[in-house]
């Protein structure tokens, strides 16, 4: 019986594993920058800690934690836009670095206007 919670540990972290990879596979790079590149719209929006959770779009609709700061680039259709234009609902593509859990954003490019 002892030996059977080792090896159902060993297939729960294998199965993480393969899910990590396979989300991070659904992450495309930007032709242009090189930067990790997500594409969705924001299903929340916290300013006070600067953060936003985006679904993806696409059929595997994942959810992902995005991280922006003052330095974020802010656009609205590749004009200058501000922190403040960001709302739920939106469709965004937001460029920047994937580090564990959070795509920390260099660039976001509001794509719709609500």
């Amino acid at each position: 019986m002892k030996r059977g919670i080792p090896v159902v540990m060993i297939l729960v972290l294998g199965l993480t594993l393969v899910l990590v990879v396979g989300l991070y596979g659904q992450i495309k790079k930007d032709a242009k920058t090189g930067l990790d590149r997500i594409e969705g719209t924001i299903e929340t929006l916290n300013k006070d800690k600067s953060t936003l959770s985006l679904k993806q779009s696409g059929a595997s609709g994942a959810s992902w934690q995005v991280a922006y700061n003052d330095k974020t680039v802010i656009s609205l259709r590749n004009r200058p836009a501000k922190i403040e234009d960001l709302k739920e609902g939106l469709r965004v593509i937001v460029l920047g670095k994937y580090e564990q859990t959070t795509l920390n954003a260099t660039r976001i490019d509001i794509r719709t206007e609500k």
